[in-house]
């Protein structure tokens, strides 16, 4: 597992960002973060693997305890996340885990949402697309401005005064030739958004693990992302 580091200008905490655990191995994780010691760590959503029940998913809960243990956890929703019920996401809050579903949450100055996925809400209500009715209040707010967004695709959606977001959902393109992903869930074929610092604001995880079983990730390894100031 590749731990990669991006400056951002103005950022005012080390943040640890992890996407796509799909109910993987936590080891190497934790172990990473225990190394790192980030202020914030912040898992933006398919924490996750498909319909299964949260109980079956034997690895989800210890490594949000374990992140937990090393400093706040903020959790956003992705499209994984579809199928959970509200009984397993309050399990999941027992972990001490704080569960953004569009919703936000102050600390010591820094302002961090989380924009639920278009997925769940189609699940909830039958509506296509995110909520993203909230954002322009929560960009207003006084502080500096973290939002947790699964899909990198929102980016159009997502305010200016929103200085970070950050992102999962497209594995790294899954496939990399010369430096760029092949396909994204939500892109489709060469994906804009799969890896990387996008508009010096916008920074997308290449994920915590493979879930597309048939097809390798080659020339892309999985990778835990850390964030800090310039």
């Amino acid at each position: 597992m590749k731990e990669t580091t991006y400056a951002v200008h103005g950022c005012p905490v080390k943040i640890a960002l992890l996407a796509d655990f799909h109910n993987g191995s936590g080891e190497l994780v934790l172990l990473s973060l225990r190394k790192r010691k980030p202020e914030l760590i912040c898992v933006c959503g398919d924490v996750v693997y498909g319909s299964k029940p949260l109980a079956e998913q034997k690895n989800v809960l210890p490594l949000l305890r374990g992140c937990v243990e090393i400093a706040p956890t903020f959790l956003s929703l992705g499209n994984h996340e579809q199928g959970l019920t509200s009984r397993e996401i309050r399990e999941i809050r027992r972990t001490g885990t704080i569960v953004l579903d569009n919703k936000r949450r102050e600390m010591n100055g820094i302002v961090i949402g989380g924009l639920t996925s278009g997925h769940v809400m189609r699940r909830r209500k039958g509506t296509e697309g995110p909520d993203t009715k909230w954002l322009k209040k929560f960009a207003a707010e006084e502080g500096y401005h973290i939002l947790l967004s699964h899909h990198p695709e929102y980016l159009p959606l997502v305010p200016e005064g929103i200085e970070l977001i950050l992102c999962g959902h497209a594995h790294g393109g899954q496939i990399r030739l010369f430096n760029h992903g092949l396909f994204a869930p939500g892109q489709g074929w060469w994906p804009k958004y799969t890896r990387g610092l996008y508009d010096g604001r916008m920074i997308v995880s290449a994920g915590l693990t493979n879930t597309a079983r048939y097809v390798p990730r080659l020339f892309n390894p999985r990778e835990i992302v850390y964030i800090e100031g310039l």
